[in-house]
């Protein structure tokens, strides 16, 4: 048995893998591999478009993975895809004239362990439900200052919040 990456033939069997294939280690560069890989079997239209409506519905990847019958490592490719592709700048439709009100809420979470805490802040379009403000860091009068800057002009000269 040979490496595929440095073609050493200094190789061990390391276990068996979850699909019932002999994992092998070469000694010399310390990759894990299989003697004959599997085919990528491809993802139909119709599981990637449910796979969309589930991530739409906020349902956890695992669940996600469980539903629709792909692995999770696939599945977190796929969504990491996906989040590089959406745009990064806010597009607000235009405003009628009188009153804006939005509404602020903030979430936190651990990033990693415990002593990360971090933050969300969402500043919310009450009318059209509009994300029109985002701000992820510390609970704290920058945070605060933060989100109020991320807001679009109009927001910040007209709104009530």
């Amino acid at each position: 048995m040979n490496c595929p990456k440095c073609h050493s033939d200094h190789t061990v069997k390391n276990g068996i893998r979850q699909n019932g294939k002999q994992n092998f280690k070469c000694l010399i560069c310390g990759i894990q591999f299989v003697e004959v890989p599997s085919e990528h079997y491809h993802i139909s239209r119709e599981i990637i478009e449910l796979v969309d409506r589930l991530l739409l519905e906020k349902i956890p990847l695992a669940g996600i993975a469980r539903v629709a019958q792909v692995s999770e490592r696939w599945l977190q490719y796929y969504v990491n895809d996906k989040y590089e592709s959406v745009p990064r700048e806010l597009i607000i439709q235009s405003k009628k004239q009188g009153e804006l009100t939005v509404e602020c809420d903030e979430m936190w979470s651990f990033v990693g362990n415990k002593g990360n805490k971090q933050w969300i802040w969402l500043a919310i379009d009450r009318e059209t439900h509009e994300i029109i403000g985002v701000y992820v860091g510390t609970r704290s009068r920058e945070g605060a200052q933060a989100l109020w800057s991320s807001l679009p002009p109009v927001y910040r000269q007209c709104a009530v919040c």
